[in-house]
């Protein structure tokens, strides 16, 4: 899709295509005393809006600065080690040349974050079973021809699909034991509660709102890439807000696949995240 420039949000407001604030810098909001830079880092499934919630936070609050994959994949298991030279960071198995994303100093201040245990975490998640469609959509976007019903995949990728969603949300359980370092970002609360969901950030880790009003997107939101403004997330295409619905794709899990999940999914995890077991 196309880029962003004349992009508004829902209050009519244009981000400025500005790089995120330096790690390392003290950001002052009017009337306000100097605001220390909060780190946080994404983890969650593909899929679940980290993406938005990327772009809500650094879009809403001036000092905050929310690390895609520096360190660690976002979309890694929470038990996942940390590597500091880009080994893994965007894609597994692979090494990234790390100046493309971060300077050294903001490097090493991200590192001693995460060593003192100061380092926040974003945990983004779906609804299990609306994850599902969008995700094994998503991973055959572009077969041709394009995937008809879920039902003509194999059942061992829907099983392998579903196992991943436990190994990922079990591990980020621990993260979330620790109230004040980790707030879960659930994507149908941030469609249906978005204001209440930030100030929920704001006042749990001491954000600095940048605008009066809280602002969303209006347009779809392309993959987060550390060292890009947050402006760059925007795509062309308006957003369709009626697919949001926590419900709105469970018609495409028939009866077959539906057996599936209910088999593999781990009840007490989808519980554990406030979902219902169907």
């Amino acid at each position: 899709m196309g880029g962003s420039e004349s992009t508004v949000s829902g209050n009519g407001h244009t981000p400025k295509p500005t790089r995120p604030d330096a790690v390392e810098v003290r950001s002052k909001v009017a009337g306000e005393g100097p605001s220390e830079i909060v780190l946080v880092k994404q983890q969650g499934a593909m899929r679940t809006g980290t993406n938005l919630v990327k772009f809500a936070l650094e879009e809403n609050f001036t000092n905050v600065r929310v690390l895609v994959n520096i360190g660690r994949w976002k979309h890694a298991t929470a038990d996942t080690p940390f590597t500091w030279h880009g080994e893994n960071w965007e894609v597994p198995g692979r090494a990234l040349d790390i100046s493309t994303r971060i300077t050294p100093a903001e490097l090493r201040t991200v590192r001693a974050a995460v060593d003192s245990g100061t380092m926040r975490y974003a945990i983004s998640v779906r609804n299990v079973y609306t994850w599902l469609v969008s995700y094994l959509r998503f991973a055959h976007w572009y077969d041709d021809p394009p995937l008809g019903e879920l039902s003509d995949l194999g059942d061992d990728e829907i099983i392998a699909a579903v196992q991943q969603w436990n190994l990922l949300y079990r591990s980020y359980l621990e993260l979330l034991s620790n109230e004040r370092c980790s707030i879960l970002f659930r994507l149908e609360d941030l469609h249906t509660a978005y204001e209440g969901t930030l100030e929920r950030s704001r006042e749990r880790w001491g954000l600095q709102r940048r605008h009066r009003r809280y602002t969303s997107p209006q347009r779809y939101l392309r993959a987060g890439i550390d060292g890009q403004s947050r402006s760059q997330l925007l795509e062309s295409a308006l957003f369709d807000r009626k697919n949001q619905h926590a419900d709105a794709r469970m018609g495409e899990l028939c009866g077959s696949v539906l057996d599936l999940v209910r088999q593999t999914v781990d009840e007490d995890v989808v519980r554990a995240y406030g979902y219902e077991v169907r």
